[in-house]
């Protein structure tokens, strides 16, 4: 194969180029077939002039001549169509058509002076009319015999095969084409490439996408490290590359690999995946491989992206169980009873999962102080808090700390301060200090008479040592007879920029401060109740609940189809965990919405991740405590 067939071949060329070089077999474009058989035609019957005539649509259109140049014969369209009309697509013949009686409609000029006629029709695989043969002459002619008729039915016969054979072959290339531009879009869209290596000759031939790929001109480069195409490879990746390719071909005669490149226009990295295939025309042939190469880059940074997130995930989960534990530790050692340390620790425990709802709105790149505010703050006492200062944005560990600071400030507020009383007040206001860090002021009033405390708890411990440490900064409570009063400082290293993403999400309710509560406070007494939950140990806790509270557990589920199964018993309401097992509950939600049963949504996820706005449910964040579920059963079942 000559190099430019090879390289057309394989060439990615543009679909207007390709379909221009399909030839149009109806075209009017001289060809030598065709003028052979009017100059025979012309011949067989002595006479002046013959053309080849092809009709498409209503026009004529001269595809070769004889004896006259065809832009001298403009009128042998218009008569070969005239012909055809008068005799009903068959063969015609005039010796003299000064004398066709049938023929005195057609105008002098069409016929501009000729005498004798004869023509044949040319038809196509269906019968269809493409054109016809026509021969003419100025002088009156003697009838044609019948060898004459029948030798110019063949030489039309000839000329309609070819012009079927034409059509033919131009739908072959037509189609032949469009495959090609559907290889070439296939290429495109998965970042293909294609190539042929020649062994003997130690070089490779280039697509235009792999030139374009590898940021080079020559249409072909030599397989060598020095100055070819394997000193493109990543030098890290040679030693491995280049004996797999080898022992491919020796085993199989086909590699599969995977290996970076090194672009040498910018010397960008790319990884990519080539596959080759070896082609031999004989056994002494040393052969060429036929290969594509695959543009992986985007793929490998995913997956490096992917698992950067999930080291990443895995040592966040690490902390957050540590810190989980070591706050459970801590409440238990001060806590009094088995009661106040399930308050106490339930209430730290939300602080926690609101700011991770917060930082997950803008995938830990932060959460801003007006949001933990809001979130520590906006359920307890309304009308009793203010809280005022610029939306600084705090670091994912300060914005943990900063929760549990409030949190720690409420409890104590509502348990011994300003908020156990309604006239009492609690102010909280913060500000940007000059060194980049942040200042925040709580100050209660309006309340009680405040006295130092006795005994230090672990909310102390945790407001001045932990959190003041994890705000780079520290931590300062005022026991004041007129309320309690505290600063927290924050070091310009736990402020963040404000993130790139938005934060859209809604600041989560505010933990309940450890405050006792009457037993069984919602009314559930002999309630059916569905739980569908497929977390064993979150599943177990609400039975037990709940059963305490009163109500009777018709069944419990850890999936979809097993819930869907269960819908049909006598249920008077049904507490749905939105994902299971990452299959939505949506299904079971419409399922009992349809046979009017209420339900609760107990969910982990954020507003932005599933749809459950569109049924009147009550959604529960995780984590909860089962009270909070008993409350939401209650009002869905109108016990409230």
């Amino acid at each position: 194969m000559a190099a430019s067939e090879a390289r057309e071949a394989i060439e990615d060329r543009p679909g207007e180029r390709l379909m221009t070089s399909v030839a149009n077999p109806m075209s009017p474009s001289p060809d030598p077939r065709f003028d052979c058989i009017a100059r025979l035609a012309a011949q067989l019957f002595a006479a002046s002039q013959a053309a080849v005539v092809l009709i498409k649509a209503d026009e004529a259109l001269i595809k070769a001549c004889s004896g006259v140049n065809a832009a001298d014969w403009t009128q042998a369209g218009a008569l070969t169509q005239c012909l055809l009309a008068q005799a009903k697509g068959s063969a015609f013949f005039a010796p003299d058509l000064r004398r066709e009686k049938a023929l005195a409609e057609i105008s002098a000029a069409t016929l501009a002076g000729l005498r004798f006629c004869a023509m044949v029709p040319l038809t196509g695989s269906a019968g269809e009319i493409l054109g016809a043969l026509l021969v003419a002459d100025t002088k009156a002619h003697k009838t044609p015999d019948a060898g004459q008729r029948a030798a110019l039915r063949d030489l039309a016969t000839l000329a309609g095969a070819e012009l079927r054979r034409d059509a033919e072959a131009a739908a072959s290339r037509r189609e032949h084409v469009f495959d090609l531009e559907r290889q070439n879009l296939a290429f495109e869209a998965a970042h293909l490439a294609a190539y042929e290596w020649d062994i003997a000759s130690g070089t490779f031939l280039l697509s235009d996408n792999l030139r374009k790929m590898l940021g080079v001109d020559a249409d072909y480069l030599p397989a060598d490290v020095d100055q070819g195409l394997g000193g493109m490879v990543h030098p890290d990746d040679r030693d491995t590359i280049f004996p797999a390719v080898r022992d491919g071909l020796a085993r199989n005669g086909r590699y599969t690999v995977e290996h970076r490149l090194v672009r040498p226009s910018d010397q960008a990295v790319l990884w990519v995946s080539s596959v080759g295939v070896m082609v031999r025309e004989g056994e002494d042939d040393p052969g060429h491989v036929i290969g594509v190469i695959q543009d992986i880059t985007a793929r490998r940074i995913a997956d490096e992206q992917r698992e950067t997130l999930v080291a990443e995930l895995d040592h966040r989960v690490k902390n957050v169980l540590a810190a989980v534990q070591s706050m459970a530790a801590q409440s238990a050692r001060k806590a009094s009873s088995l009661e106040g340390f399930l308050k106490t620790f339930t209430g730290r425990l939300k602080s926690m999962a609101s700011a991770h709802q917060l930082l997950t709105a803008t995938r830990w790149r932060g959460a801003g102080m007006r949001n933990l505010a809001a979130a520590e703050l906006g359920g307890i006492a309304p009308g009793q808090t203010r809280w005022e200062g610029p939306d600084l944005i705090l670091a994912p560990r300060a914005a943990n700390a900063m929760s549990l600071a409030l949190h720690e400030l409420a409890t104590n507020a509502v348990k011994f301060g300003a908020l156990s009383v309604d006239a009492g007040r609690v102010d909280v206001r913060w500000r940007g200090t000059p060194d980049g860090g942040l200042e925040l002021r709580w100050t209660e009033h309006d309340g009680p008479p405040v006295s130092t405390p006795t005994r230090r708890g672990f909310g102390a411990t945790l407001l001045e040592k932990v959190t003041g440490r994890e705000l780079d900064g520290e931590v300062s409570v005022e026991h004041r007879r007129e309320g309690v009063s505290a600063v927290i400082k924050v070091g310009a290293s736990a402020v963040a920029l404000a993130p790139a993403i938005p934060m859209e999400a809604k600041p989560a309710e505010a933990a309940a401060p450890a405050e006792p509560q009457a037993p069984r406070q919602a009314r559930i007494d002999g309630l059916k109740v569905l739980i569908v939950e497929d977390a064993l140990l979150l599943a177990l806790e609400l039975e037990a609940g709940l059963e305490e509270a009163g109500a009777v557990i018709a069944g419990s589920a850890a999936d979809v189809d097993e819930a869907l199964g269960m819908v049909d018993r006598p249920i008077d309401a049904a507490v749905l965990d939105a994902n299971l097992n990452g299959a939505s509950v949506l299904p079971v939600a419409e399922a009992l919405a349809a046979r009017g049963i209420p339900f609760v949504f107990a969910t982990g996820y954020g507003e932005n991740r599933i749809d459950l706005n569109r049924f009147d449910a009550p959604v529960i964040r995780k984590p909860y405590d089962v009270t909070q579920v008993a409350s939401a059963l209650a009002e869905v079942t109108g016990r409230a």
